[in-house]
Formats: structure tokens, C-alpha cells, sequence
């Protein structure tokens, strides 16, 4: 049967090249998901690596910080050489003209353990000094030999003062020393300067205000030391919830934390993986079906001579076995060439994480997809291979011409139907669960929501896979009366339905891909509607520019003029004390409209209108000052001798900022005019947000060396915000809907399959059809028509279903947050029926030219 088999396979290999390409993606997509895991965890790896340089042993302290004593224990300990800590402390620093936040670090005592690239100078090696990255002395305008001044703020408790303490600050001037290399992996960047480590001390112990904590060190060894010793010694000289481990194991730990979000990533594309094999599965199925009926004679004549059921559907299985492994091993080296062009390219990119372009092959690489592929393969071909068997000897007398299926039975229609009522009203009342849930339920009522909903979607799925044997043959009909009104288009109405079941498969087959497609560009259009909206609450002044004391007409004019800035409004705001009902004294910064109209410059108008006696208060500072909605608060300007009082009523709302509002004639009230300190702006829809903000940022740096070395006014932008959020929902959508395509791209496959296969069944038939006067371009007409009957059914199908499933996915997901619109993509929808239409058009091609090319004298001859 071996050799039979073997036989047949190559004489039917073109019939088999379908079901081998649909095969090959799949598994190509498992290949891609677990190379681009590997790849990156090892990226993962040695970044973390990296940041610990050639140290020996990490000591990383998961409960309490490890004080001065314990470092000064651990750097006694036996075999020792050197402890250097990675405790950080932010601050200013501040060259001539400019000044920046930067991350101070301590710069190693020994160069084993310095992660840092010293570009130019050297690391700091005595009080007083300091390395900073390139870029940042760029910004600052500083180099080697210059001197940096570093303030740092902190607090110090004050009796005196309403809040039980004050805020101080302390700025040490510094040598720059050293220029440093940008690190490359940015997420394990530890700090942009390098400081001494008495400096570093002295400045967290201000910042802590005390004994300031240490939650990792790096410790390098004296030549010859036991490695396992040294973290005996180590271990022995600190508190039990101290681990000391080597480079590798806490690299290993810290890449396995943070791969939580890759496995959920790889999750997410092994199960479009899924997804792509389950259609091609239903193509395979179709092929083998198609190829099981054009092998009625043979198989007839097999059993004939002697074969029994079981050599029969050994061999069918025997046939997928071979075609499952040849197109995973196919698919293998199609994903491992995707991806090594990808990390091909990504590497001569200048990206912040630096990617390796060598591939990371792993047994599982290998086997998961070689397995996956082998075994959809041979479950697919579980039915054709029953099929073969039932073919009775004497079938081998009858015509091998492709007659009409029998008609779907009741016992299906009852199914289908008990699946599509339960699924759509399991995804109802998931729908009612979660609208009905109130805004601060916990998550298990999410959970439970979006569990009930996915048993909803899987059960309606299956019920209309099920029930399309029913829907796309009429369907067909339908649509046919509208464009099948000539010869050729009847009797490809006719021919799309002489094999309901066959029909179906295919076109059920594009109906997973469009509806899956349908769903997620509904409900990212719905999310990103909703988060927009939430947005412009939470965040809705895009830009803010906030001076200490004054705006100058250079700073408002350069922002007004900004590319990308379409309406700004000038606010003059002053400090006041605060007493509220309970006689509780705070203090706050207040601001009012000075020039412009507010409600032009914010995107949510109602949070930012104050009324007459009406304080606006933003959300964040009323829980910084325990401020509640409706509090009666007296403000008295700061500062003053208490002659001067307001009363106001506060207005929390979902203001962003530390400023809260009052109305200008309200403002008037505290005193004498406020100088112009803020300026509010709104950036023109469209644009370039980071772009504007970056402009507008290195404009009004460059405008303060012109102003008295006074520091550039502080810029804030929430439009950034919102642009990051808004560009997580579209970089997602576009993965999700490339990765989807894999999926219709393998169903318009199965329809090409399926036409293909139809006109080798109907060879006959067709011949007789030109005998009678048919021409060719009438023949490729019909195919034609049929194709895109097909595609059409299942693409109107699969839009239908994937419409509900966006809005009730979306609905379950983000009621918790807003109200949320059903919105229907009709770009997209309109770009998925022409992409199906013009896919089954195509897909008629290779069959047609087959059909005409042989002549009706052949194709009437009796084998």
C-alpha cells in the first residue's frame, strides 16, 4: 500500500499543493510565534545580563533594603574584593544656560563591575566628580572640565509648617570627568551620570533622610576565591530574605518576572496560529473529501482485488502523514526565513534595544510546529479516509462524473439551531452582566463577564460552521438571482450548490478568517472611541507650559506658533493657603484665565469651567490635599497677613495637573494681579503630537540662554499621553489583523482548491457544455461567477458575525470603564468584500485555463 500510495500522491500532486500550502502557513506562523518568543527572552537576558557587567555574585535584597552595615559586612566577608551598590537618586542637573532631570548612579569601584562605557574622560574616582552620557551633556551644553551643578530636593520635618514638614534642596556643583555611551538597552538603564560613591551616599542619605536602603548589589571576587564559598560567607553575613546568586541565575530570574508580558504575547499569536490551522484543517478536509470522490474508481478496484477497509483508510492517512510532514517541514523554513529576515533588518536599525540577528532554535521550535502540522493533517483526513472506506467494489462500474450531495438532515438543523440560540445568548447575557456591573465592581465580575462571553463565541462559532451547509448554498441563491442572469451565471449557481457540504467547508473556511478580521477592527474601533472620550476627561489640556514666575512674550509667541498648535490660552496663577470646613490649613496653587477661551483650548469643557465662587479642582489634588467635592475652603493669598479671604466651593473634577481653577473676576478677589505664569495649549487633530511637544520643548530651551540663565519654563503634555495610548490600540489592530490575514489568505487558498477540484470533477460535463455551443469565455465566466458566489457568501457571513462579536467583546471589556458606542468599521468592511471578491475572481483563473485548455472531443472520451 506504501507504494500505491507514494502513486497516487504524485499523480495527484497538484491537487495536493493547496492543502500543502494551507498546512505549511500554519505551521510557518507556530514557527515565527515560538522564534520571536526565543528571541525575546534572549534580548531579555542580556540586557538584564548587562546591566551587572563581569560581576561574580548579585546580592538582591526582596524584603527591606540592605543598609551602610550590611555593605560594609558584606565587603568584609572572606574572598571579597569589591561591593558596589545600584541604588539610584534622582536630580537636577544644571549646566550655563540649561538644566535637565537625570538618574544618578554610583560610578563601581572596580571596572569589573562598571556596566557603563566610558566614550571620553574616565568614570568619577574621587568626591566631587562626575560622568555623564553624551547626549545629556549635549543637552546641557557641558564637556569635560566643565562643572555640572546637581540639586537635589528632599523634606525635613517642620512643626511650623501645615503639612508637618517643608521641602529643601541641595545642590553640590560637580566636575564632569566623563562622557558616556547611551546604553543601548534602555529598560535596565541604571542611570544617565555617574556620581562617586561618597557623593551617592550623602545624597540618598538626604533624599531618604537617613540610613538610606540598598536592594541590589554586585560583588566582585579576589582572584582564586570558591565562588560557592563566598556566597556562603555572603549569605551568612545578612538577613534570610537576602538572596545572593550568581550573574546567570539572577539574570534568568529577572527575564523570567518580565517575560510575563511576552508569554502573554506569545500566547496571543500561537492562538491566530490556532486559528490559521483550524482553517486550513477545513481546506485539507475539503481536499481530501474532493480527492476521495475522483478516487471512487481506483479505490473500488482496490477492493476489487482483495484490499480491505483498514489498507484503505491507512493508506488515506498514510497519504496525510506524508503531506503533514512535508509542508511542516516546509512551514518551518518559511517561519525561521521570516523571522531571520526580520531580525535581519531590525538589527541594522538604530533601536534602543539592541537586537541579535542570529536565530534561537530549540527542540520546540523544531517539534511543536512539526507535530502541530503532522496531526491537524492526519484529523482532518479522519473523515475522507471513512469515506474511502465505504466505497463498494462494484462503484468501480459507475462514471467518476461528480453528482449532486445529498441534502444536509434534520438532526443537523436542530443542532445548529440550539448552538446559535445558546452562543448569541450566552454573549447577551454577558453583555447585561457586564453593563449592569457597577464602574468599581471587582474583577471577578469582569472575569465572569468575559468568560460568559467566550463560551458564547466559541458555541455560536461552531453552531454557524455547523448551520452553513444550510445558509450558503441559499445565500447563493439569493445573491445569484442579482447576477447570474445569463447562461453562464445560472449554471454556476447551479454547480456552487450541487455540493452543499463542500460549498460550506469553503466557505466557512473564509468565514473564520473575515469574521475574526471583523471582530477585532469593530472592537478596536469602539476602544479606541471609548478610550478617546476617557481621555479627553482625564487629560484635557494637551499641552501646558508653566513658568516659576512669569512667562516672557518670546515664550508665549514660540509656543502660539508652534507647528501643530491650533488654540492656546494664558493663565495667571498665584500659591494660596487653604482652611476648610474642619479648620484643616494646606496650601495650593490656584490659576485663572488671563487671555484667550478656555473652552476652545480643553477637550472636555465641563472639567475645566469654573463658575463664579466655584474652585475646580483637579482629581490627583484633591486626593494629595483631601479635598471632596462640594467642601467649603477659604483661600487666603500665601504669604499675606490673613486680611485678604475668599470663600469658594470646591469642584472636583477629572482635571489633570496640580492646578486647581477659579473664575477671573473670583481670582481678582485675592489681590493684586498674578503675572502670566502658565500657558494652556491645544494641538490641531492630526498631528504629530511628540513631534509638537518635542518642538515646542527644544524651542523654549534654546529661547532661556537668553534669559538671564533663568530655567526653561516646565512643559507638560498630556496630548502625549493620549497619542501613546492611542498608538498601543492601533499598533495592536495592525498586528492583529496581519496576523489574522495568514488566515483568509490560506481560506481564498481552499476556494481556489475547491474550483480547481470542481473542474476536474465536472470535466465531463463541461466538455459537454462547449459541445452544446458554450465558449470559453463564457466557461471562465461561470467559474468566475462561482468563485466569487463562494467567497462572497462566506466573506457576507463572516462580516455579520464578526459585527456582533466586536460590539460585545468591546461591550464586556470596557463598561467597566465608559459607555460604550457600537460602532461599524466601514472602511474596513469595505476593504475585506472587495478583498474577498477579488481574491475568488483569482482564484477562478488557474481553474478556468485548466477547463478550456481541453477540448470537448477529450473531455467526452470514456477512460
Amino acid at each position: 500500500m506504501l507504494r500505491l500510495t507514494l502513486h497516487q500522491m504524485r499523480s495527484s500532486a497538484g491537487r495536493l499543493v493547496a492543502a500543502g500550502i494551507a498546512i505549511m502557513l500554519g505551521t510557518a506562523f507556530v514557527a515565527a510565534s515560538l522564534l520571536a518568543t526565543a528571541t525575546i527572552e534572549r534580548t531579555t537576558y542580556n540586557s538584564v545580563s548587562s546591566a551587572y557587567a563581569d560581576a561574580d555574585l548579585i546580592v538582591a535584597a526582596e524584603g527591606g533594603g540592605l543598609t551602610d552595615a550590611d555593605l560594609t559586612a558584606i565587603a568584609d566577608a572572606e574572598g571579597v574584593s569589591a561591593v558596589h551598590t545600584m541604588a539610584m537618586v534622582g536630580g537636577q542637573a544644571s549646566g550655563a544656560n540649561r538644566s535637565e532631570y537625570v538618574t544618578l548612579g554610583a560610578a563601581a569601584p572596580d571596572p569589573t563591575l562598571e556596566s557603563a562605557e566610558v566614550a571620553e574622560g574616565q568614570a568619577p574616582t574621587a568626591p566631587g566628580q562626575i560622568a555623564v552620557t553624551d547626549a545629556l551633556a549635549d543637552r546641557v551644553q557641558v564637556g569635560i572640565g566643565d562643572e555640572l551643578a546637581v540639586t537635589v530636593d528632599y523634606w525635613l520635618s517642620d512643626p511650623d509648617s501645615p503639612d508637618g514638614d517643608t521641602g529643601e534642596s541641595r545642590t553640590e556643583t560637580l566636575q564632569v570627568v566623563g562622557l558616556l555611551d547611551e546604553p543601548d538597552a534602555f529598560l535596565f538603564n541604571r542611570a544617565s551620570a555617574l556620581v562617586h560613591t561618597d557623593d551617592l551616599t550623602e545624597l540618598l542619605a538626604l533624599s531618604w533622610g537617613g540610613d538610606p536602603p540598598h536592594y541590589e548589589l554586585s560583588l566582585a571576587l579576589t582572584d582564586g576565591a570558591d565562588l560557592e564559598q563566598v556566597r556562603n560567607a555572603v549569605a551568612g553575613s545578612v538577613s534570610a530574605d537576602v538572596q545572593v546568586r550568581t550573574v546567570e541565575e539572577q539574570a534568568a530570574r529577572t527575564t523570567a518576572e518580565m517575560a510575563g508580558s511576552d508569554q502573554i504575547m506569545t500566547v496571543l499569536l500561537l492562538a491566530f496560529a490556532t486559528v490559521a490551522l483550524a482553517v486550513a484543517a477545513l481546506v485539507i478536509t475539503n481536499t481530501f473529501q474532493v480527492l476521495i470522490a475522483q478516487r471512487t474508481r481506483t479505490l473500488a478496484l482496490l477492493r476489487c482485488v482483495g484490499a480491505s477497509k483498514s489498507q484503505v483508510r491507512r493508506s488515506v492517512l498514510l497519504e496525510a502523514a506524508i503531506l503533514g510532514t512535508l509542508a511542516s517541514v516546509a512551514g518551518i523554513a518559511l517561519g525561521s526565513a521570516l523571522v531571520a529576515a526580520g531580525l535581519a533588518v531590525l538589527s541594522t536599525l538604530e533601536l534602543e534595544v539592541p537586537i541579535e540577528a542570529g536565530l534561537t532554535l530549540t527542540p520546540a521550535v523544531i517539534i511543536a510546529p512539526l507535530v502541530t502540522g503532522l496531526v491537524v493533517t492526519i484529523l482532518a483526513a479522519l473523515v475522507p479516509a471513512r469515506m474511502a472506506t465505504r466505497v463498494a467494489p462494484l462503484a468501480a462500474l459507475h462514471p467518476t462524473e461528480g453528482r449532486a450531495s445529498a441534502s444536509a438532515g434534520r438532526a443537523r438543523a436542530v443542532l445548529t439551531g440550539l448552538l446559535l440560540a445558546g452562543g448569541f445568548g450566552l454573549l447577551a447575557l454577558a453583555v447585561v452582566v457586564a453593563r449592569s456591573a457597577p464602574s468599581d465592581s471587582s474583577d471577578t465580575t469582569l472575569i465572569l463577564g468575559l468568560a460568559i462571553g467566550l463560551l458564547g463565541g466559541i458555541v455560536s462559532l461552531v453552531g454557524l460552521l455547523v448551520g452553513s451547509v444550510f445558509v450558503v448554498p441559499r445565500l447563493i441563491r439569493l445573491v445569484g438571482r442579482l447576477v447570474g442572469r445569463g447562461i453562464a451565471g445560472k449554471i454556476a449557481i447551479a454547480n456552487s450548490v450541487r455540493n452543499p457540504r463542500r460549498t460550506a467547508s469553503t466557505a466557512s473556511a473564509l468565514l473564520i478568517g473575515v469574521a475574526l478580521v471583523t471582530m477585532m477592527s469593530t472592537a478596536a474601533m469602539s476602544a479606541r472611541e471609548t478610550l478617546t472620550s476617557e481621555l479627553d476627561a482625564l487629560f484635557p489640556v494637551d499641552l501646558s507650559v508653566a513658568a516659576g514666575d512669569s512667562l516672557s512674550d518670546a515664550q508665549i509667541s514660540a509656543v502660539e506658533s508652534a507647528d501643530g498648535v491650533s488654540e492656546t490660552v494664558l493663565l495667571s496663577s498665584r500659591d494660596v493657603d487653604v482652611t476648610n470646613a474642619g479648620g484643616m490649613p494646606t496650601s495650593l496653587t490656584v490659576a485663572a484665565v488671563d487671555q484667550g477661551d478656555l473652552a476652545q483650548v480643553v477637550r472636555e469643557p465641563a472639567a475645566a469651567q469654573p463658575e463664579p465662587g466655584t474652585l475646580v479642582v483637579p482629581t490627583d489634588m484633591a486626593a494629595w490635599q483631601d479635598i471632596s467635592d462640594g467642601d467649603q475652603l477659604t483661600l487666603t493669598p500665601y504669604g499675606s497677613d490673613g486680611e485678604t479671604s475668599l470663600e469658594v466651593t470646591a469642584r472636583v473634577t477629572s482635571l489633570d495637573g496640580m492646578v486647581a481653577l477659579l473664575d477671573p473676576d473670583t481670582f481678582a478677589e485675592l489681590g493684586e494681579a498674578a503675572p502670566a505664569s502658565m500657558l494652556w495649549a491645544r494641538l490641531a487633530d492630526g498631528t504629530d503630537e511628540r513631534d509638537t511637544v518635542r518642538t515646542v520643548q527644544s524651542t523654549l530651551t534654546d529661547l532661556s540662554e537668553t534669559v538671564d540663565g533663568a530655567a526653561p519654563p516646565q512643559i507638560s503634555g498630556a496630548a502625549v499621553e493620549r497619542a501613546a495610548y492611542a498608538q498601543v490600540v492601533d499598533t495592536l489592530l495592525a498586528i492583529v489583523v496581519g496576523l489574522l490575514g495568514v488566515s483568509v489568505v490560506i481560506a481564498l487558498v481552499g476556494v481556489a482548491n475547491t474550483l480547481s477540484l470542481s473542474v476536474i470533477e465536472r470535466r465531463r460535463e463541461s466538455a459537454m457544455l462547449r459541445a452544446l455551443g458554450l465558449t470559453k469565455g463564457q466557461l471562465r465566466g461561470m467559474l468566475a461567477v462561482e468563485g466569487v458566489l463562494i467567497a462572497g457568501a462566506g466573506a457576507l457571513i463572516g462580516a455579520v458575525a464578526g459585527l456582533l462579536y466586536g460590539w460585545a467583546g468591546s461591550t464586556v471589556m470596557l463598561s467597566s470603564l465608559a459607555e460604550v458606542p457600537l460602532m461599524v468599521p466601514w472602511r474596513d468592511l469595505a476593504l475585506v468584500g472587495v478583498v474577498a471578491l477579488v481574491a475568488g475572481l483569482l482564484a477562478s483563473v488557474l481553474p478556468a485555463r485548466s477547463a478550456v485548455r481541453t477540448s470537448p472531443v477529450a473531455a467526452l472520451g470514456v477512460e
